[in-house]
């Protein structure tokens, strides 16, 4: 009897506590789901966002460099020099 005991006492002394976590649980739950439109909202706006037409002309200007200059490309590390 005196192990029933104390559980019951240690329950009445952490009651409080758990009642707090518990209503803290469900505000956080009800402040979720009031949000929720207006989370949906703002993520639907920025996705939505018109974004800047590509130009390609570039693509048909003339090269600004001579056809003689080469491109180098990047060796490996490892490689040895040849």
């Amino acid at each position: 009897m005196g192990y029933l005991a104390v559980l019951v006492g240690i329950f009445l002394i952490y009651l409080p506590y758990l009642i707090l976590f518990v209503l803290l649980l469900i505000t956080a739950g009800i402040l979720y789901l009031l949000l929720l439109p207006f989370a949906l909202l703002i993520r639907k706006l920025r996705r939505t966002r018109p974004r800047p037409s590509q130009d390609s002309s570039w693509i048909l200007t003339p090269p600004d460099r001579q056809p003689t200059d080469q491109i180098l490309l990047p060796r490996r590390h490892n490689a040895a020099p040849q």
